[in-house]
């Protein structure tokens, strides 16, 4: 988990919204761990409806080019996937 939160520190400091780069971040991994996902193998390789639905949903509420940008990097992408598991 170390690693990740390591991650999330660097993707603040490199945003210009350091804040929201965190919520964003926060609200990404409450919703994996919350949620029940059908297709896993599609989800974890970021494609399928359950996946562009649920990223539709995010960029309702944060940029679409933070979305995009963030969940587009593999590294957090894969820590997160791994956590919540």
């Amino acid at each position: 988990m170390e690693a990740w939160y390591s991650k999330v520190r660097r993707l603040k400091d490199e945003s210009e919204d350091k804040g929201m780069t965190e919520s964003f971040c926060h609200r990404v991994f409450l919703d994996l761990k919350r949620s029940r996902i059908r297709e896993k193998n599609k989800f974890r390789e970021r494609t399928g409806t359950e996946f562009e639905s649920w990223t539709l949903a995010l960029e309702d509420e944060f940029p679409r080019e933070v979305v995009r940008e963030i969940l587009g990097d593999d590294e957090f992408w894969d820590m997160l996937i791994k956590l919540a598991a």
